[in-house]
């Protein structure tokens, strides 16, 4: 296994830190409140994607494209996953819908 998973215990209004700069990379006191800092990999929903660099897209059996495409067929956290990313943390939060959740991958 590639990654560690890391379940937080914070509301989903919550702002979410990158655990090595210290940035919030989900800031809701910011319009944009996606805010990936260097570290990020991924910011991601059970329901799409939020954000994601190139290199870890390449790393994935499907291309963001084809899952969005397909996001009603689609278990986003299984995807995630099936990278060959070499060692990353994944932080889940709740989305605040029952049942959905916020994965936000870092660099190792």
């Amino acid at each position: 296994m590639a990654y560690q998973l890391i379940p937080l215990s914070v509301q989903a209004t919550d702002n979410i830190q990158c655990p090595y700069c210290q940035q919030d990379v989900i800031n809701w006191a910011e319009e944009q409140y996606v805010q990936p800092c260097e570290h990020t990999l991924f910011i991601a929903m059970d329901i799409g994607f939020e954000y994601m660099t190139d290199e870890f897209e390449q790393s994935m059996p499907r291309s963001v494209d084809d899952l969005h495409a397909h996001d009603d067929q689609v278990n986003m956290f299984a995807e995630i996953t099936q990278s060959t990313y070499p060692n990353y943390l994944i932080l889940k939060s709740d989305l605040g819908i029952q049942g959905y959740s916020r994965y936000v991958g870092f660099t190792a």
